[in-house]
């Protein structure tokens, strides 16, 4: 005799319940598996995503196939995000010791008396101006203090090599993401188009492609003026007879992607050319082609080239971009235009669409 099951069934609302406790579940767990690989996921992406167009440009153009454009953009990638890397690791070994060599000679010039301006300095200025005659006084002293400090800065960069490992693996897996994106481009299109259509509709659908235009507008504003703004560095630092010169340009070109300013390490090398070299005219020249030259296309170039193609208000983007910035890191100078581009999308759908017409009442049968 079989025994009836008398219990209940769950009503709808928990059965929804519990499909939505599975699935967000089964998202963070993904998410947590894939935690290591997301910012290479995430840079791919809106790398793939920036220069898609190029991909089906060079398609038409040469009439070459998907491998191939991939292939080529895979390897302009190297050699954009790996090569200054190893450029700048290679620049440190060769210039390391006369840097070394120039520290020690910079401290040997040292004048005896201090700066009248430190002197100058209210409550501590005089304490100051003496601790300045007594290093001087004895150099030995100086260097012994700077041991320790040399000592820890030593361990530091030696610290730092396990670092520059993990970011040299992190562009490596970039590279890698990018050739499968780039190569399976239309089906990740596809895929994405069949998303915002099942979440949203067609408002979801737009949001979709409005992110997209986004990112390839911040991508022309921000990586095109931090180029120029870099070439326009080397140039200046070539003109001016800089060591490491390179290193510095892509330290420039680090700056200028992170919203802080290409000039600023222009400024430094004025400094150098001023205080360690003597030299005032160069040193002028430095910080005038940093400021007016290099720091003025901030102004003017890359607002030109962000609202190009792009149906969103300006102080949006720059919102977007600081303010992602500040948040998820230099990630978020793509990443928060992102997300203010489809919140501002979805926005305008939503006050855009008809209200909910008021139901009709039925005759009353006479």
């Amino acid at each position: 005799m079989h025994t009836v099951d008398s219990s209940p069934a769950p009503s709808e609302p928990v059965r929804t319940a519990l499909r939505l406790v599975i699935v967000g579940s089964l998202l963070l767990a993904v998410l947590y598996i894939l935690r290591p690989f997301l910012p290479s996921l995430l840079w791919s992406a809106f790398i793939v995503i920036s220069v898609w167009p190029g991909l089906t440009w060079l398609q038409r153009r040469f009439r070459w196939n998907r491998l191939a454009c991939t292939l080529l953009l895979a390897s302009m990638l190297v050699g954009v995000l790996i090569g200054p890397l190893l450029t700048g690791i290679a620049a440190l070994v060769t210039h390391g010791e006369n840097l070394i060599v120039e520290t020690r000679a910079a401290i040997e010039k040292i004048p005896a008396e201090p700066p009248a301006m430190l002197a100058d300095l209210p409550l501590v200025g005089s304490s100051l101006a003496q601790q300045w005659r007594n290093a001087v006084d004895n150099t030995q002293s100086l260097r012994a203090r700077l041991a320790p400090e040399l000592q820890k800065s030593g361990r530091w960069l030696f610290q730092q090599v396990g670092t520059v490992g993990a970011l040299f693996l992190q562009l490596l897996l970039v590279v890698v993401f990018s050739l499968v994106f780039y190569v399976n481009g239309a089906i990740l299109d596809a895929l994405t188009e069949r998303v915002a259509l099942r979440i949203g509709g067609a408002q979801a659908l737009q949001a979709r492609d409005q992110a997209r235009q986004a990112i390839r507008s911040v991508a022309l504003g921000v990586v095109l003026t931090a180029i120029i703004q870099s070439a326009l560095a080397l140039v200046g630092l070539l003109l001016v007879g800089m060591p490491l010169a390179v290193l510095i340009t892509f330290i420039c070109f680090l700056l200028a992607i992170a919203q802080i300013g290409a000039a600023l390490p222009l400024l430094v090398v004025a400094g150098w050319l001023y205080w360690g070299q003597g030299d005032t005219g160069w040193a002028l020249f430095m910080a005038g082609w940093g400021l007016f030259v290099v720091g003025g296309l901030d102004n003017i170039l890359r607002p030109l080239l962000i609202t190009r193609g792009i149906r969103m208000p300006l102080t949006l983007v720059f919102t977007g971009v600081i303010g992602g910035l500040l948040a998820f890191g230099l990630i978020g100078v793509f990443l928060g235009p992102t997300l203010v581009a489809i919140a501002h999308t979805l926005l305008l759908a939503w006050l855009q669409a008809p209200s909910n017409p008021e139901p009709s009442v039925p005759a009353t049968p006479r």
